[in-house]
């Protein structure tokens, strides 16, 4: 059996469509954004990848939770001959699910999907390393359920399980928010920065690859929207400008391709969220580590809540057309990084 197109793939590599030729069984979608997203789906997920698509595609889960759950650093790249010295070939990192959301982790899932099945998409994995972190916390994510809000992974504070808000849990302007010592808050940062496993994990990749970086993207679940720097303050830095306008550019092309279903923003961190936003990765990324651009980007509304206020409601059923268009954006970034590449002067 031959599938031309699957998944969105306008060209389905052959590894993937021996995939899903062994694997498929009958009445089962063939396709990781179709499918009910939990800790066991990422992990056959990519452990069937790995095993059909290795030229191109492996993973490292050699870090786990408290609770036991690995943590993946996948890595996807087919190195062009370009470049004469693969260490330097241009890394973007992604990670989703620090807030435990199913959408965002399904949306890495997609993203690593399209690069490794979709042989439109050869250049990509050519010219870039693609680093993702799918899912960054599945404590969190194996907790969480449809209708009930958990954002936190599961370590113990205070010999409780109560957890800690990853996405506040960073070493950076961690303790320039007002003190939350409520555990039991969904917001609770921790009892110092960088306490938890999943932070460490998230921390620990970024200086590995901070050399060759050239962009940084946190998936977070529940919104519309490309954020950028700063979340612990409302002032800019030196180069907001070319960092806001890359944003512009990647919001500008999901709007073109989903702008009527819903406008996709663009705005700074803490404007988005009307204060503080302490200890936030993306504001690591560019303060501590020298990443040059690092963005929060909310995928799928999911309720009404302050942040969603600012957006309004999507229209339910719109999920295929969503992914498509957060998908052009992720290509639009891959672009923007081979646009500046090209425009340097060769030494």
């Amino acid at each position: 059996m031959v599938h031309t197109e699957y998944c969105g793939c306008k060209n389905t590599r052959l590894c993937y469509e021996k995939m899903i030729d062994d694997l498929l069984v009958e009445d089962e979608d063939p396709c990781v954004e179709n499918a009910n997203i939990g800790v066991s789906t990422v992990t056959v997920f990519l452990q069937a990848l790995r095993k059909y698509c290795y030229w191109c595609m492996y993973f490292d889960d050699s870090r786990t939770t408290f609770e036991g759950r690995n943590l993946y650093e996948v890595i996807i790249n087919s190195t062009s001959l370009n470049y004469k010295d693969p260490d330097k070939i241009p890394v973007v990192v992604i990670d989703a699910g620090q807030d435990a959301g199913a959408g965002s982790v399904g949306f890495a899932l997609y993203i690593i999907e399209q690069l490794v099945a979709c042989g439109e998409n050869k250049e990509m994995i050519q010219n870039v390393k693609w680093v993702i972190l799918p899912s960054t916390n599945p404590d969190g994510l194996e907790f969480s359920q449809p209708g009930k809000h958990w954002q936190k992974n599961f370590s113990p504070s205070r010999n409780i399980s109560s957890g800690v808000d990853i996405t506040r849990n960073f070493n950076v302007a961690w303790d320039t928010c007002p003190k939350n010592d409520n555990i039991f808050s969904q917001n609770y940062p921790g009892s110092k920065a960088s306490s938890e496993k999943e932070t460490n994990f998230i921390e620990d990749v970024l200086k590995k690859y901070k050399n060759n970086i050239k962009t940084y993207i946190s998936l977070r679940r529940d919104g519309h929207a490309i954020l950028y720097p700063h979340a612990s303050s409302n002032c800019s830095f030196m180069s907001v400008d070319k960092v806001k306008k890359r944003a512009s550019q990647i919001a500008g092309k999901v709007n073109q391709r989903a702008g009527g279903i819903q406008w996709f923003i663009n705005e700074s961190i803490f404007n988005m969220n009307g204060k503080a936003y302490c200890g936030h990765s993306v504001e690591y990324a560019i303060n501590d580590l020298n990443i040059p651009y690092a963005y929060e980007m909310r995928v799928f509304a999911e309720s009404s809540n302050n942040i969603m206020s600012k957006i309004y409601s999507l229209p339910k059923g719109q999920e295929a057309s969503l992914r498509a268009a957060y998908f052009s954006g992720i290509r639009e970034l891959y672009k923007s990084i081979m646009n500046e590449i090209k425009q340097k002067p060769k030494k």
